[in-house]
């Protein structure tokens, strides 16, 4: 029996911490193939649980159900605890973290700030003729597109969560206190519930917009698209039974199915697109001079 916080026993529990493991040769296998796809993808890491089975779907015929996905749940946290699988390469939606705050000393302060300046840029949203979001369903791809779409200076946002009215109400309050048009690239799930979300986001945002005396934006899919199904052979799945929503589609594709090469080009070249380039790199020129003046002006900065 183990004795909790709550002060309830329970007869079993699950391995906690770091914990020796040696799995059976089946699951051993498992690992090995894991490694191998965190290996070919390791300039993109971290990868979600979800891509990881897409990869392992598509290149070493592990099997596309739910139960196969649950399996490899409990092998990579397993192995992650047994450190045969490093922590940093899979990314987990955790909880939220609001530190308090403050310094060791004013040495450390200033250390920061000129630290802060080394990587200073001038916002490369400056001079742009329109304002670009990216939205993601998943959150756990968040990270992996953000850097792709950092070197455009487009903000990534998780719209996982847009069926809060707090989260619509503060993108519409974003997006009308621009002063330049906002269009929005999104990425998700085919799926009637991906699209569904979609669909009353963009129409609730634009009304609170169009309430707000701003202008509503414009909303083009990024993926995962027919197209894209097609020319990726991308896995698919009948439409769950439970999700009625909009006319019945005839398979659905979630956005991991998608390889993170095939994901990070499809942002990049869809950014390119509605970025002005020419603004970006005049924005970049400036950076470097901007920077420089700043440094000039702190004290214990290296010359």
């Amino acid at each position: 029996m183990t004795n909790t916080v709550s002060g309830r026993s329970y007869k079993r529990t699950r391995v906690r911490g770091f914990a020796d493991w040696t799995p059976r040769p089946h699951v051993q296998h498992l690992v090995d193939q894991v490694l191998h796809v965190l290996d070919e993808n390791r300039a993109y890491l971290p990868m979600t649980a979800r891509q990881v089975f897409y990869r392992l779907v598509g290149g070493h015929g592990y099997d596309k159900t739910e139960q196969a996905y649950s399996r490899l749940l409990e092998t990579l946290n397993r192995a992650r605890r047994a450190r045969m699988i490093p922590m940093h390469a899979i990314r987990d939606d955790g909880g939220t973290e609001i530190g308090a705050g403050g310094w060791d000393s004013p040495d450390q302060f200033w250390r920061a700030i000129e630290n802060s300046a080394r990587g200073y840029r001038h916002s490369p949203e400056d001079g742009q003729p329109i304002a670009v979001e990216l939205w993601v369903e998943a959150a756990g791809m968040v990270p992996m597109v953000a850097r792709v779409a950092n070197e455009y200076g487009v903000t990534a946002y998780s719209s996982g969560g847009f069926d809060s009215v707090t989260v619509k109400h503060s993108a519409a309050q974003r997006i009308s206190w621009r002063d330049v048009p906002t269009t929005v690239l999104h990425l998700g799930d085919h799926d009637p519930s991906g699209l569904s979300i979609l669909d009353s986001a963009a129409e609730d945002i634009s009304a609170f917009v169009a309430d707000m005396g701003g202008e509503p934006p414009t909303f083009a899919r990024l993926g995962v698209t027919e197209e894209q199904i097609a020319r990726y052979r991308l896995p698919s799945a009948p439409q769950k039974a439970t999700d009625r929503r909009g006319e019945h589609m005839r398979h659905t594709v979630q956005a991991e199915a998608m390889s993170p090469t095939q994901l990070t080009q499809e942002v990049r070249d869809a950014l390119e697109e509605v970025v002005d380039l020419g603004t970006l790199h005049e924005m970049r020129e400036l950076s470097e001079q901007e920077r420089e003046e700043i440094l000039a002006r702190i004290p214990s900065a290296e010359d």
